[in-house]
């Protein structure tokens, strides 16, 4: 069963179209983390308030999340069945955020609670495509660690796609 999943990766990686198309195929309700944690006018959520909002989350019987918040992993993981980690190279994951970026800063679609990427925010020292560039290793490590010996969570049946393709074959699959 798919009742209860998390879907991992680097920033760019695809989590949120991920989490959508498998929620398609089960049923389960997704929920991607960057709309808990970011409020209109790029303001974060007081983290009393995410966690709160992530432990609704964990409680209900189904659920889809993505994203890498390692504050909600202590509240959302015990309560997961599966992970699924979209490990794509990195030059795959830098092209693909910087084309998907540059779009949204044209067609101002938006994102988490009616936000809007902007060039200013692009160009800044806090731009998404730097956190790739400060993250994408990190979350490597961790998440290869994870898979490989079961991490802090054991019961949990880690599953790591490594590329665009067979993220599809998985989908096809289910």
């Amino acid at each position: 069963m798919m009742d209860r999943v998390i879907i991992v990766g680097a920033t760019g990686s695809g989590k949120t179209t991920f989490s959508r198309k498998l929620a398609e195929k089960t049923g389960a309700p997704a929920q991607d983390l960057d709309d808990l944690h970011w409020l209109p006018g790029w303001q974060t959520r007081e983290t009393e308030d995410f966690l709160r909002l992530a432990g609704e989350l964990a409680a209900r019987e189904r659920w889809i999340v993505a994203g890498n918040y390692s504050k909600t992993r202590d509240i959302i993981w015990p309560r997961a069945e599966t992970v699924i980690w979209l490990d794509y190279p990195f030059s795959l994951v830098f092209w693909r955020l910087l084309r998907r970026s540059v779009l949204r800063i044209i067609d101002k679609n938006p994102i988490c609670n009616g936000n809007t990427e902007t060039l200013r925010q692009f160009l800044s020292k806090n731009s998404i495509m730097v956190w790739l560039f400060k993250s994408y290793g990190k979350r490597k490590r961790e998440y290869g660690s994870m898979v490989a010996g079961g991490g802090q969570y054991p019961h949990i049946n880690y599953i790591r796609i490594s590329s665009p393709g067979e993220a599809e074959a998985f989908l096809d699959g289910l």
